[in-house]
């Protein structure tokens, strides 16, 4: 199976994965995994696949039998999974006796497996999510000591880090293909975390004004935060663009160095990637 993208590391130089860290993003749809080099604090390597949703664990394992830089030996390993069975809650409504009938009552008892959970800010915030049993078996046997947490933990651990969040209302968008992780706040508080699927401009527009209605926000003065794997020129941005004022494009964290290959691509792509690595320092 062809990665999607594809950034390797320079032909002339030879890997030490015993130096590197290994970071991987993996939904139904998508295994996303990159290589930071401990010694220079830079990013080397980075595939992203497509996944059919409906064969997810046997391309999985086609991948991490068949891609070469999945079998090293890595100083530090970080997967995080982006099903959609997550819940965050206040710590203080977190029951661990209950949080498997908590995800039942949300988002149904079809698809069974294993129930993790992720402790975003001790004491405030915490994520309970579902994830295939044979797809996290596979991993934990490929990567016996790789730290496990949610998409939703990576992004919002890094937004406390950053400490940036602006007063008023500002969303966060993450695209993916096909799929959005959409994070609300008002007054930097968090209101509202989820991801949305799409196939067309107008239903992520749709997606989009459909909360802000619940959440009384006004669209021509919140504040569009977008990265991930969205044109600038597609007819999605455009569509955003009609009822949204203000949209800006994130950028790789400076707090990494990347090769130059990194540069074929927008520097707002691949930014849940390069969140997880940001959640280790």
């Amino acid at each position: 199976m062809n990665a999607a993208y594809q950034i390797q590391h320079p032909e002339n130089e030879t890997l030490d994965s015993g130096q590197c860290n290994l970071y991987v993003e993996v939904a139904a749809e998508y295994l996303l995994f990159g290589i930071l080099d401990k010694s220079r604090n830079e990013f080397t390597d980075l595939n992203y696949y497509r996944l059919d949703k409906y064969n997810t664990f046997n391309h999985l394992k086609d991948i991490l039998y068949g891609n070469q830089l999945l079998s090293g030996s890595y100083n530090e390993t970080r997967i995080a999974y982006h099903f959609p069975d997550c819940l965050v809650m206040p710590y203080e409504k977190y029951d661990a006796g209950l949080k498997g009938d908590m995800l039942n009552l949300v988002y149904g008892d079809l698809h069974k497996g294993d129930i993790l959970e992720d402790s975003i800010e001790p004491g405030q915030w915490h994520a309970v999510y579902r994830v295939p049993s044979a797809l996290h078996q596979v991993l934990t046997a490929q990567f016996p000591r790789a730290v496990f947490c949610h998409a939703y933990t990576v992004f919002l651990r890094r937004k406390s880090a950053e400490g940036q969040l602006p007063a008023g209302d500002a969303a966060f968008l993450v695209f993916y293909e096909h799929k959005l992780l959409f994070a609300f706040f008002r007054d930097a508080k968090l209101q509202l975390i989820r991801t949305f699927e799409y196939e067309t401009a107008e239903d992520v527009t749709f997606h989009l004004l459909n909360a802000c209605r619940q959440l009384e926000a006004d669209c021509e003065k919140i504040v569009l935060h977008i990265s991930g794997l969205l044109d600038d020129h597609s007819s999605v941005y455009a569509e955003l663009q009609k009822y949204f004022l203000q949209t800006e494009l994130e950028q790789r964290p400076d707090s990494f160095s990347y090769t130059s290959a990194f540069d074929e691509y927008p520097a707002h792509f691949f930014t849940s990637l390069f969140g997880i690595a940001l959640c280790a320092l």
